[in-house]
């Protein structure tokens, strides 16, 4: 990616965060004033109130208007994830089936009862495409008899730093993110 275009996609993403914190106060401020103008005593108070919601109401028009105009923020990075089994087996887990599994809403019945490792990449974009690792993370993880994440039979045993790829996990890894093969779901932020 050029520098141009980074400063772009920095200005960009900083004004719609600038607009979007503008319309968050804009709203607190609208609903603060409603309740004061409804707890004046006199009609001249009320008027008061009802001139300064009238501009407060244009600058929330204005401010979403120019929301509306930006273009989107292209996404810069994305998370993967993959189960490692026992005999150098790399698959590749859906992004909503690993939240799904972390949370032990999901279950993986194939991997019942063994301890396998679950490796998470973070990946740097380029122009939506995985062009680099950025961080990786690797834990043991016990599946339980019914497929389910079992954290507490791996917390503290241990075994974090075998929980590493192998030389051949790990480019399995980059050939089914980087190359040709089966890319895993992906989670982008």
């Amino acid at each position: 990616m050029e520098a141009g275009t980074a400063r772009t996609h920095v200005s960009l993403a900083s004004e719609r965060a600038r607009l979007e914190g503008a319309l968050e106060l804009l709203d607190l401020l609208r609903e603060d004033l409603i309740l004061r103008r409804d707890q004046a005593r006199d009609d001249a108070g009320r008027e008061a109130f009802d001139e300064v919601l009238t501009q407060v109401d244009a600058l929330l028009v204005e401010c979403r208007r120019r929301g509306d105009v930006l273009p989107p923020v292209p996404l810069h990075h994305a998370s993967y994830a993959f189960l490692l089994d026992g005999q150098g087996g790399v698959h590749p887990l859906p992004h909503h089936v690993y939240v799904a599994l972390v949370r032990g809403e999901a279950a993986v019945p194939a991997f019942a009862g063994q301890t396998l490792r679950l490796a998470e990449w973070y990946v740097r974009l380029a122009a939506q495409v995985p062009d680099a690792v950025v961080n990786e993370t690797y834990v043991p993880l016990a599946i339980d008899r019914a497929g389910r994440a079992d954290w507490s039979a791996t917390a503290g045993t241990g075994q974090e730093e075998v929980a590493w790829p192998s030389a051949a996990e790990r480019a399995r890894m980059e050939a089914l993110l980087f190359g040709d093969g089966d890319a895993p779901g992906r989670e982008a932020g």
